[in-house]
């Protein structure tokens, strides 16, 4: 019975989040920008790390994700596996809320909510020249154990740096899957060609048989239940539309980010579609009105029942903004 009524709420969720498929849309007024312009300035910064082609090497990104290349990790546009050379990496890590909305991604794949342990985007050169994945392992960190399951997602770009949707990968193959977090003890995760390297988190999400680079989630499906309630966020004015603006509704105790979507030109209304009630949002809108930054936020939304609200849109510099997205 359980069973039946998860497979149920799924069906409402996967028609509740179609309106937050993350659209690039262009600016009308002078030269044309993509979101992505836009908010280029709230972007993270990528890290930046040099390997071996051909040898086991372990590296760690700062929030504690962990890349394990193996000797046969990185392949030619062609297909031939490189095995000598340094390749450049660039790693860019998405741990929190706010994280994934200053990069402007979302926890949606298929249509239906997943919940995240970590998204990461990984770019890889050679001589200036484009590398691949051909199998690498990689560890999301956490900051205390769990039993959850989590799956290996791909991210869809549309262009360098937006993610528009996320797809799971063949979770039947070994190495794409993760039954729960593990530590150093647990197995030779941490070891990188038989010196030990000590780990930035105590545990982690380790999967071993990555073959893509580019956006790589740790994801697993969001399972609710409850009453759908409308939920509408209206913009005053003329100033801020669907050329200069965006709105994202969070869960961040559950790692979700959802796009709202709104097709209106002009002082448009967002609407969510329907959102589960008794669960404790955050809205986010953020806007670039020729070249400055507005920002609006509100906690404690519960949508309990069918609720409107109206963004008290504020001009913000970066740094205030990145330091408001932070604390989500």
């Amino acid at each position: 019975m359980k069973k039946a009524l998860l497979s149920l709420t799924l069906i409402g969720i996967i028609a509740l989040i179609t309106v937050f498929s993350c659209k690039k849309t262009k600016s009308t007024s002078g030269a044309s920008q993509s979101f992505n312009q836009l908010f280029s300035g709230l972007r993270t910064v990528p890290q930046n790390f040099s390997v071996t082609a051909g040898r086991d090497t372990i590296v760690y990104g700062t929030s504690g994700t962990m890349l394990h290349f193996y000797t046969n990790s990185f392949k030619d546009a062609g297909g031939t596996i490189i095995t000598s050379g340094t390749v450049y990496l660039q790693l860019t890590e998405m741990y929190k809320i706010g994280d994934m909305i200053a990069n402007r991604t979302t926890t949606v794949a298929n249509g239906t909510a997943i919940q995240s342990a970590g998204q990461v985007k990984i770019f890889a050169t050679m001589n200036g020249v484009e590398v691949y994945a051909n199998k690498y392992g990689i560890g999301f960190g956490q900051s205390g154990s769990s039993t959850q399951k989590m799956e290996l997602f791909y991210g869809n770009s549309n262009n360098t740096d937006s993610v528009s949707t996320w797809t799971v990968c063949d979770t039947t193959l070994t190495g794409t899957t993760a039954n729960g977090t593990v530590t150093d003890s647990s197995g030779n995760y941490f070891y990188s060609g038989g010196n030990y390297v000590p780990p930035p988190k105590p545990w982690y999400y380790v999967i071993d048989s990555c073959s893509e680079f580019d956006f790589v989630n740790c994801d697993y499906w969001w399972f609710y239940q409850g009453k759908l309630q409308d939920l509408v966020l209206q913009m005053p004015g003329t100033t801020f539309n669907n050329q200069n603006t965006q709105a994202f509704l969070a869960i961040p105790s559950d790692k979700i980010n959802l796009q709202m979507g709104g097709d209106n030109t002009h002082g448009y209304t967002i609407n969510s579609g329907g959102v589960p009630g008794g669960l404790n949002y955050v809205l986010v809108v953020i806007a670039n009105v020729n070249g400055q930054y507005y920002y609006y936020q509100q906690s404690g939304v519960t949508a309990d029942s069918a609720m409107t609200f109206t963004a008290a849109m504020a001009p913000d510099t970066q740094s205030d903004i990145l330091a408001r997205m932070a604390g989500l």
